[in-house]
């Protein structure tokens, strides 16, 4: 069945985020944040596919995809979460989010920690987390800081599919060639708001906070993602009592879309366990 997906905007201080959603409104709610890399539009085929047993909502972060901000200032990515749970009626959802959208849904979780009801996070960032970075990944790093130095953006996702799809260790692939014409896409219309943009208001560090994490949390990262990131999913598995870590063989940091179905199915069944622990106890 191909579900249909509405989308909407809602006004935010200083701008508009441009929301999507898929599913029954009386179904439990899930909130997507997307990568760095991408905006809503990564989370679209797994909305229709998992519509059938979630409300979904995936969102445009201000300055990516087709959100907007007149901001000069600073903006806050938790308060602009907050407003679409706001948006949509929602009192609490489950945060699935990607990579800097892991970062947000962290943040937000350490916040307001009674209107999460559970984290499913693909390599997610962390914010204060001094990431290691390994030899052979520097020169890979560094040609995309050169490029943003010189904002030139067609190479700036050059060597953004290099570091970021391909991963450190594996080499470009015929096989991602429709991998990295989506991700291109996405990140052409990200970089056409943010070569001047605000800033983001700055949180306390998640970093040494991960402990005080509450509710289910899951955690995918792939075998051929960076350093760093593999780095941190394994912080917040080992801080985290409640936490669970699946490393994804073959799979680098844009990994739900690289194997959408392994991503579906494991975020099925979590998602089931997630909902049966809330299911009131009429017995």
């Amino acid at each position: 069945m191909m579900r249909n997906i509405e989308t909407r905007a809602i006004e935010v201080p200083g701008g508009t985020l441009f929301t999507a959603n898929c599913g029954e409104r009386t179904k439990p709610a899930v909130v997507m944040i997307h990568s760095g890399l991408g905006h809503a539009q990564m989370w679209y085929p797994l909305m229709r596919a998992v519509g059938d047993e979630v409300f979904c909502i995936a969102y445009d972060c201000r300055c990516c995809g087709r959100s907007t901000t007149t901001l000069d200032g600073v903006f806050s990515d938790t308060a602009d979460l907050a407003d679409v749970l706001d948006g949509h009626g929602l009192e609490s959802a489950v945060l699935l989010a990607a990579s800097r959208g892991g970062r947000i849904a962290i943040d937000f979780a350490l916040a307001h920690p009674e209107r999460v009801d559970g984290l499913f996070l693909a390599a997610p960032d962390i914010s204060g987390f001094d990431a290691p970075v390994a030899d052979h990944e520097r020169p890979l790093m560094e040609t995309v800081e050169a490029a943003e130095d010189a904002w030139s953006v067609e190479e700036i996702i050059a060597g953004e599919l290099r570091l970021f799809v391909d991963g450190p260790t594996r080499g470009p692939s015929d096989s991602r060639e429709a991998l990295y014409a989506e991700v291109t896409e996405m990140l052409r219309l990200n970089y056409t708001q943010q070569e001047d943009t605000p800033k983001f208001l700055d949180v306390v560090p998640a970093a040494g906070r991960l402990a005080e994490l509450r509710g289910p949390i899951r955690v995918l990262v792939g075998d051929a993602d960076t350093t760093g990131m593999q780095a941190m999913a394994a912080a917040i598995d080992t801080a985290c009592e409640q936490a669970t870590l699946l490393r994804v063989p073959d799979a680098a940091h844009m990994l739900p879309m690289e194997h959408p179905a392994l991503f579906e199915d494991e975020f099925r069944s979590w998602a089931r366990t997630v909902t049966a622990s809330k299911a009131p106890d009429n017995g």
